[in-house]
């Protein structure tokens, strides 16, 4: 379809070409011939109505040849356009030929041979053979190595799909992190990675891939393709859910693993209102054993409005019936209150569990937050990829906040609001460009720190070594909004409703022993008598918090439409 396309326009091109060049050049001739005459007419013997009509003639002349320069200037430029898409259609195209055996020739456009061009990072000669004038390619030493480094993954699935079944098991024994790794290929690439592996593929009834590339793959590495971004959804949940089953039909799972993917296999078996169950958008034990995992709730292909939600330390995939529970009341009451609204809208919600927030020794480092910061940042690339016009929000508590203002951080304008809940902090760099996206009406940013949080605050401490100390709400232009109880409008109602104020800082309500009196015990002992008692969580449903995000995500699809 791209060559049959390029052709088209390059016939188009051509047709244009000798007609314009044709004008052009008896347009020089014509003003050529009427400014001699004009010239002949300037002497006092020349009669006034031959000199008016040669300087008439002259001016249309003249007039004509500047429209014949604007046309040859368009079709320079329309040329131009041309040769640079032909310059990407080339790169995409070859980034998909695969398998060519040595001694293969390589002709450019112009029919001459093609060689190697880029032999290091940071330069390229022209890649238009037989064009100087064309743009060279240039990227920084990271695009550099995630754009190989997604390259070779791309090999490597290729490879997966059509070699000795054996060998490929043998290799995925030697190599259980590059399941993970599949994640950064480019979103677009792993999608045309997708469709030609689907094109080589046979899929039965069921529509699950019982032969072919995706066959071998779905029965020995359906990880491999359930963790790619970028591709439909409902093929990485089916990958993902054969990835899962695969693993737990393996024999050297320790208790407490095996009770973490139990554990999301209960989340996963829920239906909604709607009888949906979640999508398991991505899945791969972790480089120590431990399981990490993104669900959706509701359709991300289709959503106006899709947000991820993520959390802070010390937490696992142990967590997650609870923070399913978070993400499925979010996406729940949010579309709730469109329909009460009378909005068409709607909304999909992305748990993010796929990275490792570590525990108390590192929560004042920045290495946790970045390399999940990485990751959110690929997740956030295949949602855009599988639904260009959604509107993409954001949500974190904790960490969480660290690792999320970074990912935004690396990616203006691909998050259009964001809602942080007791924030770690965030770096002097990431709160500059928050800073500068809600300048500049990319962004919004909204948090919040209950004053009976205690904990939040730890980790902006700069004189025990933090290296994200800037609180979220001192960065310019960011909104504060409460947690601390109280009626949130426009919640349920035009007047609102009470909200719950949060009294700790956990995200989901919990139990905690408090003291409530002493007793008297044997010689008159004092013994202090503990009574347990609710607290509520920043995300609970009853929380003030949970109903101004609610709200917030609300009126920003309302108000800003899906296509920001």
């Amino acid at each position: 379809m791209e060559f049959a396309d390029l052709k088209k326009r390059r016939e188009e091109l051509s047709s244009r070409i000798p007609g314009i060049v044709a004008d052009y050049s008896a347009a020089v001739d014509a003003t050529a011939l009427a400014d001699a005459t004009y010239r002949s007419t300037r002497g006092d013997a020349v009669d006034p109505s031959v000199a008016a009509d040669a300087a008439l003639a002259r001016l249309h002349a003249s007039t004509t040849l500047s429209s014949a320069e604007s046309a040859l200037d368009s079709l320079r430029s329309d040329i131009d356009t041309f040769r640079r898409d032909v310059e990407d259609a080339e790169d995409r195209l070859a980034a998909r030929l695969r398998g060519v055996t040595g001694g293969t020739e390589v002709t450019g456009a112009g029919g001459e041979p093609v060689r190697v061009a880029q032999l290091f990072w940071g330069f390229s000669e022209s890649p238009y053979p037989g064009a100087p004038s064309a743009a060279a390619v240039s990227r920084s030493l990271a695009e550099q190595l995630t754009y190989d480094l997604g390259r070779s993954a791309e090999r490597r699935i290729d490879w997966l799909a059509t070699a000795d079944r054996e060998v490929v098991a043998r290799w995925l024994d030697g190599h259980p992190d590059f399941v993970q790794a599949v994640a950064f290929i480019d979103a677009q690439r792993a999608d045309d990675l997708f469709a030609d592996l689907a094109g080589a593929s046979t899929a039965g009834p069921d529509g699950e891939w019982n032969a072919g590339a995706l066959g071998q793959l779905m029965a020995l590495a359906p990880l491999v393709v359930g963790n790619l971004n970028g591709i439909p959804v409902a093929q990485r949940g089916m990958f993902n859910l054969a990835g899962l089953a695969q693993i737990e039909r393996r024999d050297d799972l320790d208790d407490e693993t095996r009770s973490r993917l139990v554990a999301l296999k209960s989340v996963l078996d829920r239906r909604g209102r709607d009888g949906s169950r979640p999508a398991l958008l991505s899945l791969f034990l972790d480089t120590d054993g431990s399981p990490r995992a993104n669900i959706a709730f509701g359709d991300v292909e289709s959503a106006d409005q899709v947000t991820t939600l993520t959390h802070g330390i010390r937490t696992s995939l142990q967590s997650v019936v609870e923070w399913s529970n978070a993400g499925a009341n979010l996406q729940s009451a949010l579309t709730t209150e469109l329909k009460r609204t009378g909005s068409d809208r709607t909304a999909a919600v992305v748990l993010v569990m796929d990275w490792d927030s570590g525990g108390i020794p590192e929560v004042l480092g920045i290495d946790r937050p970045d390399a999940g910061a990485a990751r959110l940042s690929e997740t956030l690339k295949g949602i855009r990829g599988v639904n260009p016009s959604t509107q993409i929000d954001a949500g974190a508590h904790s960490l969480g906040t660290t690792m999320t203002s970074q990912a935004i951080a690396d990616n203006p304008g691909l998050v259009s609001h964001v809602w942080f809940f007791g924030s770690a902090g965030v770096t002097e760099q990431a709160g500059d460009s928050l800073a500068d996206q809600i300048r500049s009406g990319q962004l919004s940013v909204n948090a919040t720190h209950a004053d009976a949080d205690p904990i939040a605050a730890w980790g902006r401490k700069d004189w025990l070594g933090s290296t994200h100390a800037e609180d979220p709400r001192d960065v310019p232009g960011v909104s504060s909004f409460s947690s601390d109880g109280g009626v949130v409008p426009g919640f349920g109602s035009v007047q609102g409703e009470f909200g719950e104020g949060t009294d700790s800082h956990d995200t989901a309500n919990s139990m905690k022993d408090v003291l409530v009196g002493w007793t008297v015990g044997p010689g008159g002992a004092p013994i202090p008598r503990y009574e347990s008692v609710e607290q509520t969580g920043y995300l609970d449903p009853s929380a003030e918090s949970f109903k101004h995000f609610v709200v917030g995500l609300r009126e920003a699809l309302e108000t800003a439409g899906a296509n920001e």
